[in-house]
């Protein structure tokens, strides 16, 4: 599969970054740019320079979601370790495994590595990182997020030693591998156990008879939202972790196909799931970090066939705290992983409620005419200018205060010895000498 340019130069500076001297590059690459045809890439590589390497996913199902994009991208003599299964090719170049897998594993039984992929790189954590490391110390890792930070907002700089930056949202948009992205959002952001609108009222305002994949906050949560929305005539169902593989994939199977209009999940959908044909994201919970927020609302830009847009509808006001799909943000692997740029850059049509990026004078949902900011022009109020330099010197700036006398002196009005512990005023700023008693006789000379 030939890379797309974006995509060669993302490889291009990975290999730059190696050759700089780093070990443990992190690329960023937004959902839908295609990390698994870079990882693909790599991997081709490697092997034909005689490498062996190991692609690690953080949970068990997704091993099988794995094998299938890298044997679609050309990757296809595998070794796959999921679970208590050793399947496929045990001499082959290639493996992937879940990391829970690896971690309880003897060291003997571990593949041997010269490259060592982490997908999904955010879900890493030090304990994980310190066992697959400590095994593969003479490797190249190299890890593949479109958000590098962690679920407390935290970066992986403890982890990965070099950021590389493949594209931005914007970049992708116009280059049509992602779609743009509409905003319904709350006019503010809600607390949150709070949304401005059902699921279900949302839906039909601003999405109906299209795909949609609705994020709640917990199982019963997601039954209620998908009862609600049944209720309404919206054909909607349920997916949560503890439903059988089977099950689960033949409830996204009938989204797909169009057998049912949305479905509702707590956790499962939020990465690891890929269905262009869903255009309509409804945050019906809060996520805390825009990492979260970011891997939510990438589930509906893929492009597909008839696909202008995608939806966002924000029940919770969460784009007023993140910022809408696109905006500009800045990345790292030390403090906070994810930062908006602008945090001003961002309107809301009084009139529908969509959210964009500033700058229209009409909204680009309704059409409406947006309100001009005006800004006050100044007023002359008259007088003089002065040169400064011939202005008075000010006298230094002084507080006086109530306080309990920490160390023994003597009043500036009166001259009479201070006790320590006596009640007394001192004038802040006023340098030494600036107490006197609190019932001093001598009022004029009180400061």
């Amino acid at each position: 599969m030939k890379l797309r340019p974006y995509q060669e130069r993302a490889t291009d500076l990975v290999r730059a970054s190696y050759a700089s001297g780093h070990r443990a590059p992190l690329l960023q690459l937004p959902t839908g740019g295609g990390k698994t045809v870079i990882m693909a890439h790599a991997i081709k590589s490697a092997v034909a320079r005689g490498r062996e390497v190991l692609v690690n996913v953080h949970r068990s199902e997704l091993v099988t979601q794995t094998v299938a994009k890298l044997e679609a991208a050309g990757v296809t003599d595998l070794r796959i370790i999921q679970a208590a299964s050793d399947i496929g090719n045990p001499t082959a170049k290639v493996a992937v495994a879940s990391i829970q897998t690896l971690t309880n594993w003897q060291r003997d039984r571990m593949p041997r590595a010269d490259l060592v992929i982490f997908d999904e790189a955010h879900h890493v954590v030090a304990k994980t990182w310190a066992t697959i490391a400590g095994h593969y110390a003479d490797a190249l890792l190299l890890g593949c997020t479109a958000t590098p930070q962690r679920a407390d907002g935290k970066g992986l700089g403890d982890i990965f030693d070099d950021l590389v930056i493949g594209a931005s949202v914007v970049e992708l948009t116009a280059l049509g591998c992602l779609v743009p992205c509409r905003v319904w959002a709350a006019p503010r952001k809600l607390e949150s156990a709070q949304v401005v609108l059902s699921p279900a009222k949302a839906y039909l305002e601003h999405a109906a008879g299209r795909r949609a994949v609705v994020f709640c906050c917990s199982l019963e949560h997601a039954r209620t939202v998908a009862d609600e929305m049944n209720a309404e005539g919206i054909r909607t169902d349920v997916v949560h972790a503890g439903l059988a593989s089977a099950t689960r994939a033949d409830t996204l199977a009938r989204l797909n196909r169009g057998g049912i209009d949305a479905v509702t999940n707590v956790h499962v959908l939020t990465e690891g799931w890929d269905d262009p044909s869903v255009s309509v994201c409804i945050l019906a919970r809060r996520p805390q970090h825009a990492g979260t927020f970011l891997q939510m609302v990438g589930r509906v830009l893929r492009p597909a066939p008839g696909k202008t847009h995608a939806t966002l509808i924000d029940l919770c006001g969460s784009v007023h705290d993140h910022g809408p799909p696109e905006m500009e943000r800045e990345f790292s692997l030390d403090g906070r992983g994810i930062k908006k740029v602008d945090r001003d850059a961002i309107r809301q049509c009084l009139s529908c409620g969509g959210v964009f990026l500033a700058g229209p004078t009409h909204c680009p949902m309704c059409g409406c005419e947006l309100p001009r900011r005006e800004m006050a022009l100044p007023v002359e109020v008259g007088g003089e200018l002065v040169d400064l330099a011939t202005l008075p010197k000010l006298p230094p700036r002084t507080v006086t205060l109530s306080i309990t006398a920490k160390y023994a002196g003597w009043c500036r009005a009166c001259s009479s010895p201070i006790a320590v512990g006596e009640q007394i005023y001192w004038s802040s700023g006023g340098g030494k000498g600036s107490a006197r008693h609190a019932e001093c006789p001598i009022r004029s000379a009180a400061v």
